[in-house]
């Protein structure tokens, strides 16, 4: 055979040497024949080339083929000659025509095609090919098989869009698949029944027409069950058709039913993503459109509160000014207190009028209430909402004025003035205020009681604080202007005496009593009482949790925590809650002798900074230990990052002058609380003074083993304990006692001492001794009576937790202890009792397997936690032992689908910020959650329920911040100011965090805006802005702006002609 000749290639490449020597020829006629060769099988490949593409040009030979062709055969150098007898034939020199432009064409190329039709890939097995190549990526699959659908194809989204044609059917057993542990047990492949006798009882019992299992008897055509009375097959319909069916039946056979018609509404709209482009004005339409069927379908529905609500939320989206307040004024003659809190939440969103229109507004709604306990709860609650608008507008010492006013009015009332009318006592009130005597929360306070007994005596003014200027080391003036704007809202409090003599003061500090007589109050209940003096301390900055739900009605119609929940905004919560992006780093496994090593998972406490649950469940010295040591210990109301910004001298103040005498236990058991979380050796100092006026009292000697048990010395506590409890003679059903009983228990319990804890109890039920079988018999019957004897619930409560806690130490099953608490929590399911045993018990489960690492199922805990988190899902203490649970499980799904709100239910404040924590909860992971923490609080920005709170939205905005993302926090500072118009804090975060997306114009916009909507300006942004910056600044930007202006119109008159 010859060797093979291209026409690019150099003439020396046409003289391979032929490897059969019979047959070879010169190498003349070598070249020759080769080239003939060629030349005729180019031609018929041209000629085939040109039939198949007749739009391709007809090819040109090249200039170096035409040499060749030129080229004498005969003439062939010595040295080629020689290289003829050599069969292999290197060349290190390129031809240079590969880089000449047409120097080469393609049909003077060979052309190489992949093997197998480039399907098969080296390396891999002959089964698998390449089924598609995109660009540089190819898909493997299996040879033979159908190339499958993605995703993405048509056929596969009308797939998917279609409705089902089968449905899955509950299987009639109960437990087909036992679990065990938590897990289901996987079939071992042994044991494999024969596959002859299988298949025979398969086709037995397909033979058989008649039988149960048959597949035509479940899912045939011809099945009467699945077909509806139109004739529609009823699989045919999905399960949120299915709802939607039922209640619609439901509504026909009772239409003023408003459970149902909440429930279809909630249904309907769970089809519309929150998050959607123009869902708000959709669910808005749907709203409307549904409640005014239900309105319509019976007269009754049209006085629901719940449904007026939502009736009216959903047309501030739609309707004009107008429609909306004729709507809202025919809502109010309906009445109810939560009409009235969403009406005056609505005209403090306008923020037409500034703050004069919110306290008219509130005087309105004050107006509207009796003089029952339920009414006056109403007006506290009223009051409330008031000074936390006027606060947050930047007016606190008005708001602290309203306050220590109305706290006089009702704790120090002179005895001779309580039957005088009530605008007879304001008079009275008002001489007091303006003589400048101290009041209610400064110091040397007597009261106006002891002030209108004395005769009116002249006493000096009281306590005065002028607010110092902030000493920051930032140069930019708008940063300073608005580090000192926010720290004078913070720090001054107290209202300016119009005596002191202080030329420079503000006047919007010094308060009138005209400023805040209409708000004043005539409270005469205890309970509102004792509801007003927590509001001030919740507005002061420590949060109390469940006071708001506690006093003022239930959840359905409390949202009370859109505005009351604004300690989360102070800096050491937002730094819990959204940590810094740029100091977390991804984990990334290590190799270690060639093998990938993960890294240990860490976590922060499962305790964070949001404190949550009914008020009563956790006592304010309660103790949640989060490690192993005494000193580790965690109180349930407060802790150093709560008491942090607070004004320390005006609460103690206030829980001093506020006191209800020497059996007023709860509210010393909060000034204890914060005592501790400040310093706990001034609350053992300030319990020593309590006990000193009563020394008798069994209370305050529990209490005073509690702060010995926080300070960590067991010992103490163990002393104070044995000498008060054994030494007194009262009875164990006496109020209060077996709370103190089981505090002594729980101690010894978690202190490794479970002999110690069963001799407790066993003393607390009157037998001593040895711990016996016969000892613990009458023990369990006594505790038994107990809990029937038990009159209030908490003391119910602590009988309870000492019948299962000896259960447990006598080495009764878990399963048997819990069954002790489920048997008290069958009813009352949703009440403040119910959920603290739902509390208590999961905190037995905690301490048991997680702090004294007893043997005990993980499942046990987990499960018990996710089923109390389902009732109970804003709690924090039921969260942070779920997240226990969870702990090395690997399953972040199941976190995630708690708090990512699958369900029907509507998310509240508390349950959106939850979130944000637990997306940073494990170490490493927050860079990766930030997407899915985004998603959720920009669905609670959309939200009726959340959407008009600022603490969502400073959270929001701080997001960004962390993030980097500041031109996102700059489009969501614009919304926020639009839902929340008088919230001071928010704008001057413009001048602050975002100071680097604002510039000078805008800055003075932003502070004209907040002036035209009444809010407090200490100093204008002119007199803080030295040497005329401001100025400078919009000159320069005009100047910048006129000149491309003149630039544009230079080029337009150059370019006229054309």
């Amino acid at each position: 055979m010859s060797a093979p000749s291209f026409n690019s290639f150099p003439l020396s490449f046409s003289s391979f040497p032929e490897l059969n020597p019979e047959r070879q020829s010169k190498p003349s006629e070598v070249e020759s024949g080769s080239r003939s060769s060629g030349n005729s099988k180019r031609s018929k490949d041209g000629e085939s080339e040109r039939r198949r593409h007749k739009h391709r040009r007809k090819p040109r030979s090249s200039s170096r083929s035409r040499h060749v062709e030129n080229q004498s055969p005969d003439v062939v150098s010595a040295p080629e000659r020689d290289e003829v007898q050599h069969i292999y034939y290197s060349d290190r020199k390129g031809d240079f025509l590969n880089i000449q432009y047409g120097g080469l064409h393609a049909g003077d190329v060979p052309k190489y095609h992949l093997a197998g039709g480039g399907r098969n890939v080296l390396g891999l097995s002959n089964s698998l090919v390449v089924v598609r190549r995109a660009g540089k990526s190819v898909e493997i699959g299996v040879m033979g098989r159908r190339k499958l659908s993605s995703l993405t194809d048509s056929t596969s989204r009308a797939v998917l869009a279609s409705p089902p044609t089968r449905r899955i059917i509950q299987s009639d057993e109960d437990h087909k698949y036992r679990e065990v542990d938590g897990f289901i047990r996987i079939p071992s492949r042994r044991g494999r029944p024969n596959l002859d006798e299988s298949y025979r009882s398969i086709g037995t019992v397909v033979e058989n027409s008649d039988s149960e299992s048959s597949p035509e008897s479940h899912y045939g055509p011809d099945n009467d069950d699945d077909t509806d009375v139109e004739g529609n097959t009823a699989l045919s319909l999905t399960s949120h058709q299915e709802t939607l069916k039922t209640l619609e039946r439901a509504l026909a056979v009772n239409a003023g039913s408003v459970d149902n018609w909440v429930s279809l509404l909630n249904h309907t709209l769970s089809s519309i993503p929150i998050t959607s482009k123009n869902a708000t004005k959709a669910r808005s339409e749907i709203t409307i459109s549904l409640l005014t069927r239900a309105f319509s379908a019976d007269p009754q529905n049209s006085k629901s509160k719940l449904l007026r609500l939502k009736y009216l939320k959903a047309g501030e989206e739609m309707w004009h000014e107008s429609k909306l307040k004729a709507e809202w004024e025919d809502a109010l003659r309906v009445g109810g207190v939560g009409i009235w809190m969403e009406w005056l939440e609505w005209m403090t969103r306008k923020g037409n009028s500034g703050v004069d229109g919110v306290v008219d507004a509130a005087v309105r709604a004050l107006e509207s209430f009796g003089f029952d306990e339920e009414e006056q709860l109403a007006k506290v609650r009223v009051f409330w909402r008031t000074a936390v608008a006027i606060q947050n507008a930047g007016y606190p010492e008005r708001a602290t004025a309203m306050f220590q006013a109305q706290t006089e009015l009702s704790f120090n009332l002179p005895k001779s003035l309580s039957a005088a009318p009530f605008q007879s006592q304001l008079d009275e009130l008002e001489e007091f205020w303006e003589s400048e005597t101290p009041r209610v929360g400064e110091e040397n306070a007597k009261g106006w009681n002891s002030w209108y007994t004395s005769g009116k005596a002249s006493v000096p003014p009281g306590f005065t604080t002028f607010s110092k200027p902030c000493d920051s080391t930032d140069l930019d003036p708008y940063r300073q202007w608005a580090a000192q704007e926010l720290k004078a809202d913070r720090t001054s409090l107290y209202p300016i005496r119009a005596l002191s003599g202080y030329v420079g003061c503000d006047p919007y500090a010094t308060i009138l009593f005209a400023d805040i007589r209409p708000m004043m109050l005539d409270l005469r209940s205890s309970k509102a009482k004792g509801a007003l003096r927590m509001a001030w301390i919740s507005s002061l900055g420590l949060h109390i949790p469940g006071l708001s739900l506690s006093f003022f009605g239930s959840a359905d119609f409390n949202w009370d925590d859109r505005w009351n929940m604004t300690h989360l905004t102070k800096s050491p919560h937002l730094h819990a809650l959204i940590p810094n992006s740029g100091m977390h780093h991804r984990y990334t496994p290590q190799s270690v002798a060639g093998v990938a090593v993960g890294p240990e998972q860490e976590y922060h406490s499962v305790f964070g900074p949001v404190r949550h649950w009914g008020m009563g469940v956790l006592s304010p010295l309660d103790i949640i230990l989060v490690g192993r040591k005494a000193s580790a210990t965690l109180s349930a109301v407060w802790g150093a990052d709560d008491v942090s910004g607070v004004d320390a001298g005006l609460v103690r103040q206030v829980f001093k002058q506020l006191r209800d005498g020497d059996c007023d236990h709860e509210w010393d058991s909060l000034a204890l609380s914060f005592e501790a979380a400040n310093n706990i050796k001034s609350a053992l100092k300030l319990s020593k003074s309590f006990l000193s006026t009563a020394r008798e009292s069994l209370i305050r000697w529990g209490t005073h083993a509690q702060l010995e048990r926080i300070r960590g010395r067991v010992d103490e506590a163990r002393k104070v304990f044995k000498t008060v409890l054994t030494a007194s003679t009262c009875d164990p059903t006496t109020a209060g006692a077996s709370q103190i009983w089981w505090n002594w228990a729980e101690m010894e319990w978690l202190e490794g001492g479970s002999d110690l804890a069963v001799d407790v109890i066993l003393l607390f039920s009157g037998i001593e001794g040895n711990n016996s079988g016969a000892a613990v018999l009458r023990c369990r019957r006594m505790l038994e009576d107990g809990i029937q004897r038990a009159s209030h619930w908490k003391d119910l409560e602590a009988w309870i937790k000492l019948r299962t806690l000896l259960e447990l130490l006598i080495g009764t099953a878990m399963m048997e202890v819990l069954r002790i608490f489920d048997s008290h929590m069958a009813t009352n399911r949703g009440r403040i009792d119910h959920e603290s045993l739902t509390v208590a018990s999961l905190l037995l489960l905690y301490r048991h397997g997680i702090l004294l690492r007893n043997a005990m199922p993980p499942a046990m805990l987990r499960q018990r936690a996710e089923k109390a988190l389902q009732d109970y899902p804003s709690n924090s203490i039921i969260l942070g032992i779920f997240l226990e649970g969870e702990k090395g499980q690997g399953i972040w799904g199941r976190v995630r689908g708690l708090l990512g709100g699958s369900d029907a239910k509507v998310k509240d404040v508390v349950r959106r910020i939850e979130e944000v924590w637990v997306a940073g909860w494990e170490k490493g992971r927050w860079t990766t959650e930030i997407e899915r923490t985004r998603s959720g609080l920009s669905a609670a920005t959309e939200h009726e329920r959340t959407r008009a709170s600022s603490v969502i939205w400073r959270i929001c905005i701080e997001l960004e911040i962390q993030a980097g993302a500041l031109q996102n926090a700059k489009k969501l500072l614009f919304r926020a100011l639009g839902e929340c118009p008088l919230v001071k804090e928010l704008y001057l975060l413009a001048f602050g965090s975002l100071r680097a997306v604002f510039d000078g114009r805008e800055l003075s916009s932003l502070a004209d805006v907040m002036a035209e909507r009444g809010l407090r300006l200490r100093k204008g942004l002119d007199e803080v802005v030295k040497n005329g910056e401001v100025a400078d600044e919009l000159s320069n930007q005009g100047d910048e702006c006129e000149d491309e202006i003149e630039y544009n119109a230079r080029e337009l008159r150059r370019l006229m002609p054309y």
